[in-house]
């Protein structure tokens, strides 16, 4: 499952199902770490990019 497939799946979760304050927490918490990962994975991929294009030049 792609980090973006797990983001939303989360965020369904979250809105859809009733979770105690600590299980809503922990999976706030965890959708946070999603969202960095996902960023992180983004700018690796337009990095990745670039370099491709400048190589390409």
């Amino acid at each position: 499952m792609t980090t973006i497939d797990q983001i939303n799946e989360l965020r369904a979760e979250l809105m859809n199902c009733d979770f105690s304050k600590a299980e809503r927490q922990d999976a706030e918490a965890e959708l946070e770490k999603l969202e960095a990962l996902g960023a992180a994975e983004e700018l690796q991929f337009e990095q990745d990019m670039a370099a491709w294009s400048a190589d390409l030049k």
